[in-house]
């Protein structure tokens, strides 16, 4: 009986894990995740093409990791234009459940523009995302 309900326990902890996206086109297969990002997308005028064709899942796109900011847990994510990430990308910040999200458009050496109303600590992550500060020597 304890085999039983231990292999149950671990049936369903591995059904947990696999629905968890990996990548951000693995997350924007899921409704919630989509719905999410198609409101942030919308928001973002006007659209650069890369970021368009994305929505066919067409271009480079990062991990979905796991944040946390202001003691709350997100997902954070990138798409960025073939060929040129550093230059142009656009960091997506997401709830953990996928509900809502919260984008920046940047590169460069330009500041980002930030969608969909980030407050300060999420604007922080954010451009942390698009700029990583490169290590001290």
């Amino acid at each position: 009986m304890r085999s039983i309900i231990a292999a149950a326990a671990v049936l369903v902890a591995g059904a947990a894990v696999a629905e968890e996206p990996a990548f951000l086109f693995d997350a924007l297969r899921l409704p919630r995740f989509k719905a999410a990002w198609n409101t942030l997308v919308k928001d973002v005028q006007p659209t650069p093409d890369w970021l368009l064709h994305f929505n066919d899942f067409d271009g480079e796109a990062g991990d979905l990791k796991p944040v946390m900011i202001g003691g709350k847990p997100f997902r954070l994510s990138f798409v960025c234009k073939p060929q040129d990430c550093k230059g142009h990308k656009f960091e997506v910040l997401f709830t953990a459940d996928g509900a809502r999200a919260w984008g920046a458009l940047g590169g460069g050496d330009e500041p980002p523009a930030f969608f969909g109303g980030p407050d300060p600590a999420q604007q922080e992550a954010l451009t942390k995302a698009i700029r990583p500060v490169a290590p001290a020597n």
